[in-house]
């Protein structure tokens, strides 16, 4: 049976533009952690501040476990079992070096974990009017890192995508310390963490804390970053609208994201989980 099921949120459980998850995805991932000796939660390039609206907090139930930040940070029933951020000294660096090479139009964004604030390193607020497509309305321009230490740290950027993965190839040599993945399959955006942290070993620290194996677990996912945790065990699971790597890497497939595809997935294995069975999208 399945003891342990994680799930991406953009574009997995949560469709494209709709922002927050739906009743029936809060649903379900309650009902998978109330079946017996199942927990349920997500896999996520998300922080934790993040889910207060993604889910809004009257469901923080459905994030007490989870993996957060591309496993940057893992909760177990709402303790922390994982918490690992760059150097401020390695941000420093790299900030410097997008705005030395890309000037105005990529940068190095900094989430604070204690506010919600999102700073937009080494630009002015003029030079964030001019590049919509990169900067939020609630980004804030900051001239360098603010103190403090910044666990989700991304790159920001109004090029191409075909830019985007040219310019990782480098920082990739240029940054050994740090790893690079993309969020999804068409943004230019770029997720940041320390190197030797992805949601895979965020996946495999909740199974050690847990108790269970591989083929206890299943993840599901549409984008690269999901990537090595859909790798890391046997019961992989692509939505429909996943990136065709995603999906030819994924053991099993459901229905489009659009559709609740991963809330029904849920409901089957806390069904499944009453009989010690496994759920019937993994049968055959």
């Amino acid at each position: 049976m399945i003891r342990l099921a994680l799930t991406d949120l953009d574009d997995t459980l949560i469709p494209y533009g709709q922002g927050r998850a739906s009743d029936a995805a809060i649903a379900a991932l309650r009902a998978a952690n109330a079946a017996p000796d199942v927990v349920a939660g997500p896999v996520s390039g998300r922080s934790i501040p993040m889910m207060d609206w993604m889910f809004g907090q009257e469901a923080a139930d459905c994030f007490a476990t989870g993996v957060f930040s591309n496993g940057q940070v893992v909760r177990l029933g709402g303790r922390e079992l994982v918490h690992h951020a760059p150097s401020r000294e390695t941000l420093d660096e790299l900030a410097r070096y997008l705005r030395e090479r890309e000037g105005e139009s990529v940068a190095l964004t900094v989430y604070d974990d204690v506010d919600g604030r999102e700073f937009c390193i080494g630009v002015t607020l003029e030079e964030m009017a001019r590049h919509p497509k990169a900067y939020h309305a609630f980004h804030l321009a900051a001239p360098c890192l603010p103190e403090g230490e910044f666990v989700k740290t991304n790159i920001h950027a109004d090029r191409p995508r075909a830019h985007m993965e040219e310019l990782r190839r480098e920082l990739e040599e240029r940054f050994s310390d740090l790893a690079f993945v993309f969020p999804s399959a068409t943004s230019s955006t770029i997720d940041i963490t320390p190197a030797g942290v992805s949601k895979r070993t965020g996946v495999e620290c909740l199974m050690e804390a847990l108790g269970v194996s591989a083929d206890e677990v299943c993840v599901f996912g549409d984008s690269e970053n999901d990537l090595s945790a859909l790798e890391a065990v046997p019961n992989s699971v692509a939505v429909a609208n996943a990136m065709p790597k995603v999906a030819k890497t994924a053991r099993w497939h459901i229905g489009p994201a659009s559709e609740d595809a991963v809330a029904s997935a849920l409901l089957d294995i806390a069904e499944a989980a009453k009989s010690g069975a496994m759920p019937a999208l993994m049968r055959g």
